[in-house]
């Protein structure tokens, strides 16, 4: 193993050990909190109602720290895959299911396209259904200041490629923003960790893949998975890129 290699293990098990250390104080802080939150709400004085709504104030912000350190931990440990004969189809479609009620809410309408082979992928279903919900519901959210619009969800097989694409209609992506959408903890969203997009890239790189995006500030933002079809030959996607170039696109690559 490299220097380098080395110290970045030994730095991933320091900040995973620093991680653990802040999760026990905070859990104390949240019981503790609970339970004056819990004494307050029993009083109908003036000051115990503005002490309560502080309270609830704080507690939010410990979940907000809470959830930064459990997304952080995932991140640190990295994934034991677990592959398995999986139907993408399927498991694309049960996704839309799930968020069908959210996206009626939100005036959004989504549809998905397919072509291929795609009920027989090696892949590791629970992750890879992780990143597309992680990509949907950034996709949802981009779309809530024009009040709805249209999310696509592309799947094909070509050759030695599974591609797969989430396309919005939203608000697009600022010029500015374009080198540090997948950077840990950079996010535009008021309550957001700013892991989710590091955790999908970790995930697609985990199976040999890569992914990309382009954006155009006002008129949307598509974002593209490349996952060697055959699990034998992970590890060369490059070079299957390279054979199709059209494949992907140039913006935002990462």
């Amino acid at each position: 193993m490299s220097n380098a290699n080395s110290r970045l293990e030994f730095l991933g098990q320091l900040a995973g050990g620093l991680a653990h250390e802040i999760k026990n104080p905070l859990s104390t802080i949240k019981l503790t909190l609970e339970l004056l939150d819990e004494d307050l709400a029993k009083e109908k004085a003036a000051a115990a109602q503005r002490a309560h709504r502080k309270i609830e104030v704080l507690l939010r912000e410990v979940k907000h720290l809470d959830d930064i350190v459990q997304e952080f931990l995932h991140f640190a440990r990295g994934h034991d895959l677990k592959l398995t004969r999986t139907d993408l189809y399927a498991l694309i479609v049960e996704l839309f299911e799930f968020l069908g009620d959210d996206a009626h809410r939100r005036n959004i309408r989504i549809h998905f396209d397919a072509d291929g082979a795609l009920n027989d992928l090696v892949l590791d279903p629970t992750l890879v259904r992780n990143a597309l919900m992680n990509l949907l519901r950034n996709a949802f959210d981009a779309l809530d200041e024009k009040g709805g619009g249209e999310v696509i969800v592309r799947a094909r097989v070509k050759g030695d490629l599974l591609g797969i694409e989430v396309i919005d209609t939203g608000c697009g992506i600022a010029e500015s923003n374009m080198d540090r959408m997948f950077r840990p903890y950079f996010t535009t969203k008021k309550n957001g960790t700013g892991m989710g997009l590091a955790m999908v890239r970790r995930i697609v790189e985990e199976h040999g893949g890569q992914i990309t995006f382009e954006s155009e500030a006002g008129k949307g933002t598509r974002f593209i998975i490349l996952l060697p079809a055959d699990p034998g030959k992970r590890g060369s996607l490059k070079s299957m890129v390279a054979v199709d170039p059209d494949t992907a696109p140039q913006r935002g690559e990462q």
